[in-house]
């Protein structure tokens, strides 16, 4: 059977509600019907949030042609958006 495999990376480790609001949104993805790995997942993990009290919740995904073919994503998951300011 094929794997799938997510790199789940928290940015706003310092604040525990959030992470463990990721945790189990994390685990109701992880227990459906996607693919860990597929935009679905991280769509639906990003809706999860936004119910649960983060309404500026996002989701990046990250993965390489090499990693998508290996079914393999990086979900980088915030309590909000960047400023574009910041990014830069």
């Amino acid at each position: 059977m094929l794997e799938h495999r997510v790199e789940l990376k928290i940015v706003d480790w310092d604040d525990v509600a959030f992470r463990e609001a990721v945790d189990r949104a994390w685990d109701t993805i992880c227990h459906g019907a996607v693919d860990v790995d597929s935009t679905t997942a991280a769509a639906h993990l990003q809706l999860l949030l936004r119910g649960s009290g983060y309404p500026q919740a996002i989701v990046d995904v990250h993965k390489t042609v090499d990693e998508a073919l290996a079914h393999v994503a990086h979900f980088e998951v915030r309590r909000a958006p960047v400023p574009a300011a910041l990014t830069r």
